[in-house]
């Protein structure tokens, strides 16, 4: 290099001939020829500032190989390695069966390390098509006026993405609360039209209940969910945003392309919020990618959606779990209503799983009582003869009617007598050693 450069600064400055120059350089007239014919063709002219490196790239540039093997296509290696099971052997191998003088397995792989460099696809990991969706409450809200009041009430923004193929999710809430996580959940799986194996959340209190890296505690509700859908939760570790790093990547683009686009526009209802984000979702769903072919609508439907579990039969029907214990009165409170499980159960913790439509109780994981939902205000206390024991059992049954069909038996003094006792009373419950003790029982208060 450092000849080529003397070759031109003698011939341009000092105007030597082919010889004397040769003769300088320690080289041949051939060789100073074809610096010089070099030099003319690529239009160099003298004096330069190029650095050595770019001088010769100019003198002497790569020669095309008439016989070389034809490149690998690594947009398509790119789109096979996110399928489930592929690898860079087998692609290689594939491409080696069409080409059989194609460039060797070790070079194989440079290209992909450098298509993947060029394309600023730096994951620490290979996603795999329909593997898992990464989701997570977004940190910017939106808000919207109450009509009536003229109240302003926070929006906050539920953000999914499939990372395969950056397909994302978007969906607003009035809070971030249990039934609004597992609903958003709901609808995200309905929009994908199909399930990812794998769901990752943070590590937020209504997906984990106490974060671990072995063994954290889910809350029960998600985790039913997620039984539901066959999907497994795998909670990213706290403090590690590269677990979810295609998430975190999203909320950025959901919030310069969705949330900022829509700030100066006044909503007056979350369903106009969601209507606004859905139209905004379509832009960018169908904005073309940079460095890469397609969009990533397109790109969902080559790379992801083929490999999505299918959706269950039936909707998932929101349920809540809670904890409690078993009253004295082998009743179980769920929602300012009592329903009774054995009586041998008095004292034990127990789980109550509860929808809009049943109640459940659980002792153990065993299912000890089920009931439809109480919603009468005027009997709070649902109480089976079964699990009573034997002394409330015999009282459960006493009226009126049967106390005076007792007396008739003993005669129509005593009839007579029973039935001004029982009408000189203002309620049952005010007759000693008949009503009191159990009525006591069914009132927790007393």
């Amino acid at each position: 290099m450092l000849k080529a450069r003397e070759v031109l600064r003698l011939k341009n400055e000092l105007g030597l001939s082919l010889r004397e120059i040769g003769n300088s350089c320690n080289c041949g007239k051939s060789t100073v020829s074809e610096v010089l014919e070099r030099a003319e063709r690529a239009k160099i002219v003298w004096p330069t500032e190029m650095s050595d490196k770019q001088l010769m790239s100019l003198l002497y540039p790569p020669v095309a190989n008439k016989n070389s093997p034809p490149e690998p296509d690594m947009d398509y290696v790119f789109c096979e390695m996110k399928k489930k099971s592929v690898t860079l052997m087998l692609l290689w191998e594939e491409y080696k069966a069409k080409h059989p003088d194609g460039i060797m397995y070790t070079q194989f792989c440079e290209r992909y390390r450098n298509f993947k460099k060029v394309n600023n696809i730096t994951m620490h990991k290979e996603h795999k098509a329909g593997e898992e969706v990464e989701v997570d409450w977004a940190g910017q809200k939106m808000s919207f006026m109450e009509p009536g009041t003229g109240e302003i009430q926070p929006a906050y923004i539920f953000v999914a993405v499939l990372p395969a193929s950056a397909y994302p999710f978007v969906y607003a809430y009035s809070d971030m609360k249990l039934s609004s996580w597992i609903d958003a959940h709901v609808r995200m799986y309905e929009y994908f039209g199909g399930v990812p194996r794998i769901t990752i959340p943070d590590n937020t209190k209504t997906a984990v209940i106490t974060p671990d890296l072995v063994d954290p505690v889910l809350n029960k509700s998600y985790n039913e969910m997620a039984q539901h859908y066959k999907t497994t939760l795998v909670p990213a570790r706290a403090r590690k945003p590269k677990d979810k790093a295609a998430d975190e990547n999203m909320v950025g683009h959901v919030s310069r392309r969705i949330l900022a686009a829509l700030r100066n526009r006044q909503f007056f209802s979350l369903y106009e919020i969601n209507q606004a984000i859905k139209e905004e979702l379509l832009k960018l769903l169908n904005r073309p990618f940079q460095k890469m072919e397609g969009n990533r609508l397109t790109a969902f439907q080559k790379i992801d959606k083929p490999s999505l579990q299918p959706l269950p039969a039936t909707e998932y029907e929101y349920s809540e779990w809670k904890e409690a214990k078993v009253q004295f009165n082998y009743h179980v409170e769920y929602a300012g209503f009592f329903y009774s499980v054995h009586y041998s159960y008095v004292g034990r913790r127990c789980s109550i799983r509860a929808t809009t439509k049943t109640v459940e109780i659980h002792i153990e994981n065993e299912r000890v009582a089920a009931y439809p939902r109480n919603y009468n205000t005027f009997k709070r206390y649902i109480t089976l003869s079964e699990h009573m024991p034997e002394g409330h059992k015999a009282v459960s049954g006493w009226s009126s009617e049967r106390f005076l069909s007792w007396a008739d038996k003993i005669g129509p003094s005593t009839r007579e007598l029973v039935k001004h006792i029982l009408e000189s009373r203002e309620s049952r419950s005010d007759i000693p050693g008949l009503y009191g003790d159990y009525e006591a029982c069914q009132d927790p208060s007393q």
